[in-house]
C-alpha cells in the first residue's frame, strides 16, 4: 500500500515539507519495485540497493537540515529528536548491510520477506515520526534556513 502525502503531515515549514514529500516518494519507489517484482526480486537487487542507498543519503541530508532548523529556533527537545534520527540511521545502515550480504540475493523468498519488512518499517517510521516528533517542534519554529 503506497503511502500518499496528506496535509496532516504538514509542518508548515516549506523546506521540511518538501523534503518529507520526497521521502514519501523514495519509499514509494522502493515499494513500487517490490510490488511489480514480488517473488522475482533477485533480478532487481541492484535497483533496490540503489533505491535504499538513495533513501539513506537523502534522509541523512534531511536530518541535518531539520536539526539545523530546530537548533536555530532553540527547540528544547533537540537532543531527543537527534536521538530518534540516529536510531533510524542506525537501523537503515543495519538493513542496508544485511541487504548487501550475498545470502539474501540468491533467494527470492528471503528478498520478499526482507523488502516487505523494510517497507513496513519505513512507512511506519516516517508517518509516525512526522505526526509525533516533527509536530512537537512545529510550534517552536519561527524561521527556517
Amino acid at each position: 500500500m503506497i503511502t500518499n502525502w496528506d496535509s496532516k503531515y504538514e509542518t508548515n515549514i516549506s523546506e521540511i515539507d518538501s523534503q518529507h514529500k520526497k521521502l514519501f516518494r523514495l519509499i514509494n519507489n522502493i515499494e513500487e519495485v517490490y510490488d511489480e517484482n514480488k517473488h522475482h526480486l533477485s533480478g532487481k537487487t541492484k535497483i533496490l540497493i540503489d533505491a535504499v542507498s538513495e533513501l539513506e543519503d537523502y534522509t541523512l541530508s534531511h536530518f541535518l537540515i531539520e536539526e539545523r532548523v530546530m537548533e536555530l529556533n532553540q527547540y528544547p527537545d533537540l537532543e531527543a529528536h537527534i536521538l530518534q534520527h540516529n536510531k533510524f540511521t542506525d537501523k537503515i545502515l543495519d538493513l542496508k548491510n544485511r541487504l548487501n550480504q550475498g545470502d539474501l540475493h540468491s533467494s527470492d523468498g528471503l528478498l520478499d520477506v526482507f523488502f516487505k519488512d523494510l517497507i513496513e518499517f519505513l512507512r511506519a517510521w516516517l508517518t509516525n515520526h512526522i505526526l509525533k516528533e516533527d509536530m512537537d517542534y512545529k510550534p517552536f519554529i519561527k524561521f527556517s534556513i
